[in-house]
């Protein structure tokens, strides 16, 4: 299991939650913005987001990882759509396109918490440990969408949320309202989360505080 952990953290510090700066386009072209702001990319991840929830990854360590690597893969994908669309999308178009990525972020996360589960399931504390990290910035990644409509709901984000609640109650991790969801809560439960996997024997994993660093906003 100590390869295992070691590669949950490592994919884990590779994922940079929504809200994260996004990086500079310039005066992007015309043709860029129309074929963006069309959604194409976010759906081409959700499509690969659905497959996998609806196909297990098989039983053995290797499957787990390699469907862990591949939704991290995701996550990523849409974490840079978000930077590109911010930066080429008028605010009319912006909204919904984002409220899709933070869905389908939080639903990749979701199913990313299974799999951690089972990869650390011989050290109970990391197995209840690091779902709960990716839970957390899960539910910050929707309340950051539902806070800025003012507590608006986007129809995006219905059928993601009960999935979030779902897992969090199975690992015992109280959601807070929206408006009391905060990069500090999400922070407060992943010094949580690494202190319990701290106190996990060899050859459980025990990542560094850096390894499981994620940046939130």
């Amino acid at each position: 299991m100590r390869s295992a952990g070691k590669y949950v953290a490592f994919t884990l510090a590779a994922v940079v939650l929504l809200g994260a700066a996004a990086p500079s386009y310039g005066a992007a072209p015309i043709l860029l913005a129309s074929n963006r702001c069309n959604g194409q990319t976010i759906d081409d991840a959700s499509s690969r987001i659905r497959e996998y929830d609806r196909h297990a990854p098989g039983t053995g360590s290797a499957k787990l990882l390699q469907r862990f690597g591949a939704i991290a893969e995701v996550i990523a994908t849409l974490n840079e759509e978000r930077g590109v669309l911010d930066s080429v999308c008028s605010d009319t178009q912006r909204a919904p396109l984002f409220a899709q990525i933070a869905a389908y972020s939080a639903w990749a996360l979701a199913l990313q918490s299974d799999l951690a589960a089972k990869l650390n399931a011989s050290c109970p504390a990391a197995a209840t440990a690091l779902p709960s990290m990716m839970l957390a910035d899960a539910w910050l990644a929707l309340a950051n969408v539902i806070n800025a409509a003012d507590g608006a709901v986007p129809t995006a984000l219905e059928d993601v949320i009960p999935k979030v609640r779902m897992r969090a109650e199975a690992v015992g991790l109280a959601l807070p309202a929206w408006t009391e969801t905060s990069a500090y809560w999400a922070g407060q439960v992943h010094d949580k989360a690494q202190t319990a996997i701290a106190t996990c024997p060899s050859p459980s994993p025990s990542p560094s505080a850096g390894e499981l660093r994620i940046v939130r906003k």
